[in-house]
């Protein structure tokens, strides 16, 4: 009943900052900020039509929301709203697009809408697919779901898999019957020992007669098409190696996926990349040495995938984004972005997250 309460109260409070003068009076009086959104592609069917409806966004309702909060907030890079929040001379509060992973349709999609509206983002870039023509284990997941059934994917997985605790796992989600998309990756992601996934994800795929190059090539950008972004203004931070979940690898292994990651950005593009995304980016997907590793790799920031907005107190390898997709609350975003959220904050009360 609490949280019902709070939903409530949150859906209230942002519809009458977004859509009445109240909003005008929270940016006003709430302290200078950052609202940084948080997304995965431009919806483009020949690139991304097989992934979840929630990593994509259609470029008219994305073209919208921009087009709203740039009324009130200057659109920004990630390190140029750093920037302005460190030096005190923000000015207005600002807004920046961020998109994860470096997926093609970053390139033939939302770079003619910003370019269009003359607006920036900043891209975070996972390495291997580029140098290495391979994507993350999660993308082929999604495409052999695509391909069959969870409980065809079960079975030729379990006849691949050698990692039995993690296979009697997969069995029992599919006694479940719902969500079995999110529960099954949230096995594979969490439980499965990584080594064993990914070699089992990649030979269902290939069993369904899926060519794990040619997804790459589909689905990532590669180092020219990030090349054309940079040299339009687009920023492009890192975003590890392999896209690993840090928090379960050694403090070792997290500072070579965020440093290696770094590096290669550098010997392809020619310049160090500032800003840093974690991976997933919920507080059990990273941990201290995570933010070590991004700090010691030469980084000035890092994002997480916590909601709420950043103002110059903000702890800059902390930083909070907001997640945008096709059904993303404009309300709720519009509210964060004007303030209305982080007033409230100012009282002790926190109704974004």
């Amino acid at each position: 009943m609490k949280h019902r309460l709070k939903l409530i109260a949150r859906s209230v409070w942002a519809r009458l900052v977004a859509h009445t003068p109240l909003g005008a009076w929270t940016n006003r009086r709430a302290p200078r900020r950052l609202t940084i959104l948080a997304g995965h592609c431009v919806t483009c069917d020949v690139h991304n039509g097989f992934l979840p409806k929630d990593m994509k966004i259609e470029g008219g309702k994305l073209r919208a929301l921009l087009e709203r909060l740039r009324r009130d907030c200057d659109l920004v890079t990630v390190a140029e709203g750093m920037r302005r929040l460190a030096s005190g001379e923000a000015g207005r509060s600002m807004v920046a697009l961020t998109m994860d992973d470096g997926y093609k349709d970053n390139r033939v999609a939302l770079l003619p809408l910003l370019q269009d509206l003359g607006a920036p983002a900043t891209i975070y870039l996972e390495t291997a697919p580029l140098d290495d023509g391979r994507v993350n284990w999660s993308h082929e997941f999604f495409l052999c779901l695509e391909k069959t059934t969870h409980e065809d994917f079960v079975t030729r997985y379990l006849s691949h898999s050698r990692d039995a605790e993690t296979r009697a796992k997969l069995a029992n989600v599919l006694a479940g019957g719902e969500r079995l998309t999110y529960l099954l990756k949230r096995v594979l992601k969490y439980e499965a020992d990584p080594e064993d996934r990914d070699r089992s994800v990649r030979a269902v795929l290939e069993s369904l007669g899926g060519d794990p190059a040619e997804l790459c090539r589909t689905l990532y950008m590669d180092w020219d098409d990030a090349r054309a972004l940079a040299e339009t203004g687009i920023e492009l931070g890192g975003h590890t190696v392999h896209h690993h979940v840090l928090s379960t690898l050694s403090p070792e292994r997290q500072r070579s996926e965020v440093g290696e990651g770094r590096a290669a950005m550098k010997a392809a593009l020619g310049f160090d990349a500032v800003s840093f995304a974690y991976p997933f980016g919920r507080a059990w997907d990273w941990n201290e040495h995570s933010v070590a590793a991004a700090r010691d790799a030469g980084f000035e920031n890092a994002v997480t995938t916590h909601a709420g907005t950043n103002t110059a107190r903000t702890d800059p390898f902390r930083l909070k984004r907001l997640m945008i997709d096709e059904d993303a609350d404009t309300a709720l975003i519009a509210c964060e972005a004007r303030g209305g959220f982080e007033w409230l904050r100012g009282f002790g009360v926190d109704l974004s997250e």
